[in-house]
């Protein structure tokens, strides 16, 4: 076991900042609410999680979005807490299938039905940019391909830039389209319009 050393904070005066951009703005670059796969590692789930553990698993981790693997690590989807909904278990079981038998692959958007944003094109756009074409998107998360390397480079969450904007609505329940209407139509934030998952 290691030793550790205390010390008194009597002495100290000033705290030590990130380095960022101190107010994100509508102007700042997109790339300020970007989440890098080279410096963040992605939420993953592997394809064939039973369906239940997993909204557990990410209600632990306070997640809202995994991108789904195959065994070999290859990205076949994305799944989100509105996936995995109460609907859409009571939908699946009304099929015939067993609620406990339910898998990620049952529930997620296989990637054939997952629009994403090009890397090249963010980099070069501000947040207003961004805004603006996803102003009819009632989802929390884009993802971003890199076109060079064929890869997903990572992704862009509206909570994000509801944080980084300071805006008054609520993180949890933001969407693209929520965060454009108070942002950039400077509607009032109302909590009775977002379905809770």
């Amino acid at each position: 076991m290691k030793t550790l050393t205390y010390v008194s904070t009597k002495e100290v005066n000033t705290l030590t900042w990130p380095v960022t951009i101190e107010n994100t703005t509508l102007y700042s670059p997109a790339l300020c609410v970007f989440t890098d796969f080279k410096t963040s590692a992605p939420r993953v789930i592997e394809s064939n999680t039973r369906a239940d553990e997993l909204v557990r698993l990410m209600r632990k981790e306070h997640v809202r979005m995994k991108v789904v693997v195959d065994a070999k690590n290859n990205f076949v989807g994305v799944i989100s807490l509105d996936d995995l909904s109460e609907d859409a278990f009571i939908k699946h079981v009304a099929k015939g299938y067993a609620r406990a038998e339910l898998l990620v692959a049952d529930l997620m958007k296989s990637k054939d039905k997952v629009l994403a944003l090009s890397y090249a094109s963010l980099k070069n756009s501000d947040i207003e940019s961004l805004l603006y074409s996803q102003r009819e998107t009632e989802g929390q998360h884009l993802l971003v391909i890199d076109e060079e390397t064929k890869t997903i480079r990572g992704l862009v969450s509206a909570s994000d830039i509801a944080r980084q904007l300071r805006l008054d609505i609520d993180v949890a329940f933001s969407s693209f389209k929520n965060i454009y209407k108070i942002a950039l139509l400077g509607e009032k934030y109302n909590s009775k319009k977002l379905r809770v998952a």
